[in-house]
């Protein structure tokens, strides 16, 4: 190897073979030939020998909201690309309805693109010994934005930054690996759409693809918030009318985890919540509670949530993927924030021929009709997969995640409804 070196920066063959007196022409080729081989395959072994997700998609324990314990310190991980998503997040944060006998902790993650690094860097901003290393001021933004949001709530809410500084295709992991430490149930990433008052514009691919790869791989709960303007301009804290939240019900996992997390939301006094539960005639007469986890999560919403009367339970007969079009379509200008389930894996026939048209894979059918760029809907949505307890399994709604046509990502823009108002970062 050493003698190849020295070689290789003494381009004299003159040189190389009268005065060393080594190799001849043929060993010299055959020795440049065997490093480029080496070097090319030593790439992709290393990669499948080495999965970083190993180390996190065993978990055994369930970390869901659903299975979460109550009256407990719930663990969060907000992801935030840009200065745009911070009031979103906050927003987002003061929803969850952070309580002192219930408290949320909201780990944020500044998530930055590595340059000149050669390894990926966490800075825990708690620590002012390695604040120096950042040089942004969009972080420092960001940081002094949630910690006067933490002295605002001092006792009920609990929030920690930090700047993830990584490459975009290794970037899963090192929010994976935080997920795991922080034991956190929900990851909440946004959007790569963002709305803008000037219309809309897409972020590049890399964001995306993060997601993708989030969804895949978290060791937790995901959230993909697509954010609208609603949930800036129409602030709970601070909004005289209530903020209205929306859940599409139909069966699954997803749908659960994003029906126990409006549970919580219910609980704030400034939220209303409507459960719009949509079902096939065969399962109209099915009893309530038959050992059944959709319908005990449902009754419990109608026990504890429906004698206040904010609060409202609607059921819909669908009977084919028409008809639930037609409902999604029906939640047009009613709700401030829709939750829906990404995945309906289930034996019914309400989703035929939906997937192979979706435009977002990535948000399941019912969320790609309120985020399509047809669509008028004008309020956020969040997006709900609850975490897969034996790593990532590849199921129907993965497939066309996978397998799904590529667009070209160029930046689009659209007429959107201008905000009349808008809450200030303290």
């Amino acid at each position: 190897m050493i003698c190849c070196i020295i070689l290789h920066w003494f381009p004299n063959s003159q040189f190389k073979f009268d005065v060393l007196q080594i190799i001849d022409d043929k060993s010299y080729a055959q020795m440049l030939i065997a490093i480029i081989w080496l070097t090319a395959a030593s790439n992709p072994i290393v990669k499948f020998l080495y999965d970083p997700s190993k180390s996190y998609v065993s978990l055994t324990k369930r970390r869901t909201i659903e299975h979460a314990p109550p009256d407990i310190e719930l663990p969060f991980i907000a992801c935030i690309h840009c200065e745009e998503n911070t009031l979103s997040m906050m927003n987002f944060l003061e929803i969850s309805n952070s309580r002192v006998e219930s408290p949320v902790f909201f780990h944020v993650l500044h998530l930055l693109k590595l340059k000149g690094r050669t390894i990926p860097l966490l800075i825990d901003h708690e620590h002012k010994s390695r604040t120096h290393l950042l040089r942004n001021n969009n972080s420092y933004n960001i940081i002094n934005a949630f910690k006067s949001y933490e002295q605002h709530n001092r006792g009920s809410v609990k929030v920690k930054i930090y700047t993830c500084i990584s490459p975009y295709e290794t970037m899963h992991d090192e929010i994976c690996m935080q997920a795991a430490e922080k034991k956190a149930c929900m990851l909440v990433v946004p959007f790569h759409r963002h709305f803008r008052e000037t219309g809309v514009v897409e972020l590049a691919n890399p964001v995306r693809a993060l997601n993708r790869h989030l969804l895949r791989t978290a060791p937790c709960s995901v959230g993909i918030l697509v954010e609208r303007g609603r949930l800036i301009s129409n602030n709970p804290l601070t909004s005289m009318s209530l903020y209205s939240v929306g859940v599409v019900f139909i069966e699954g996992p997803d749908d659960r985890e994003a029906l126990a997390y409006t549970m919580r939301m219910a609980d704030h006094p400034n939220v209303n919540v409507t459960v719009i539960r949509l079902m096939e005639p065969r399962k109209k007469s099915r009893p309530l509670i038959n050992r059944d986890p959709d319908a005990e999560i449902v009754h419990k919403f109608m026990a504890n949530y429906l004698p206040i009367k904010r609060h409202d339970y609607k059921e819909e007969v669908v009977r084919d993927s028409v008809e639930v079009i037609g409902v999604i379509r029906a939640l047009e200008g009613c709700y401030d924030l829709v939750l829906v389930g990404r995945r309906h894996e289930g034996e019914s026939s309400l989703f035929d021929g939906m997937n192979e048209w979706n435009e977002y894979p990535e948000l399941g059918s019912l969320a790609d009709m309120l985020v399509s760029s047809d669509s008028t809907f004008d309020g956020s949505v969040l997006v709900v997969q609850q975490q897969n307890r034996v790593g990532p399994k590849v199921g129907r709604q993965d497939y066309y995640l996978e397998n799904s046509v590529g667009r070209q990502e160029l930046p689009t823009f659209r007429e959107v409804k201008p905000h009349t108002t808008v809450w200030p970062v303290v």
